[in-house]
């Protein structure tokens, strides 16, 4: 079936909606201060508060938190190829992965709340937000980071079940090699002929995986059956056996 555009549109609708109202609010908060706090003063009316909380104007050539200042040219170009990743893989995301996509499009929202302010403060990005001794952050820097924490939070419970797969195919592996018959002399199964097993053991995964493990299954699944083609289509001798076989059966 062939994909158009119109195909993709529920899928960037939530993208953009969600990146779309975390960029709004990042946009008009970093103003408010710009335009109320003086440069390099902080701001904070309840005083016994101050020494733990309080908003400052702050710009800041670096990464997300004042990290590496002074390469803000390499970061702005950085979140262009972020932001762009985003948006050619997110369609591709289930839409019962909720929490994936919620994860990559506040991350998008923060690569471009962040580049937005590069573009038009000549490289810094306005920090205002100042924790106790904690670096100063924006809201774009807090998407990201949020992002990023719930892009692994949810994923946490199944990492011994990873391990397991893992095990579970090397295992796996090992026994299709001690099995395979071959004559004394023959050379030893290659790698595609090992991974050859793992399509059947990724079968039976698909009963308990995720959507998003499920889709990564699948694309590896596809590419063990086209190596293992390639690699029996590229076997020294192969052809000369088949036609064997079809002289023996009188096809020839």
């Amino acid at each position: 079936m062939r994909l158009q555009l119109k195909d993709f549109f529920p899928d960037y609708r939530f993208l953009f909606s969600v990146a779309g109202l975390i960029i709004l609010f990042d946009q008009l908060t970093k103003f408010f201060v710009r335009q109320t706090i003086p440069f390099a003063t902080s701001w904070m009316p309840l005083e016994w508060l101050a020494p733990y909380a309080r908003l400052v104007n702050w710009r800041n050539t670096g990464a997300a938190f004042g990290m590496l200042q002074g390469f803000g040219g390499i970061f702005g170009i950085l979140a262009i190829i972020v932001s762009i990743a985003i948006i050619i893989y997110f369609p591709v995301i289930p839409r019962t992965d909720k929490w994936m996509r919620l994860a990559l499009s506040m991350q998008l929202a923060g690569a471009l709340g962040n580049l937005i302010d590069r573009l038009f403060l000549e490289g810094a990005v306005t920090d205002f937000i100042s924790i106790w001794t904690f670096p100063v952050f924006n809201v774009a820097d807090a998407s990201i980071s949020i992002g990023v924490a719930v892009l692994i939070i949810p994923y946490l419970p199944q990492i011994p079940a990873e391990w397991a797969v893992y095990q579970i195919m090397q295992q796996a592996r090992q026994l299709n090699s001690r099995a395979r018959l071959r004559p004394r002399n023959a050379a030893a199964p290659t790698s595609h002929e090992d991974d050859s097993v793992t399509l059947g053991i990724v079968e039976v995964i698909f009963q308990d995986a995720s959507p998003v493990r499920e889709f990564i299954l699948t694309q590896r699944a596809k590419r063990l059956r086209h190596q293992y083609r390639l690699h029996r289509k590229a076997s020294p001798g192969r052809e000369r056996q088949t036609q064997v076989k079809a002289k023996k059966r009188g096809d020839l």
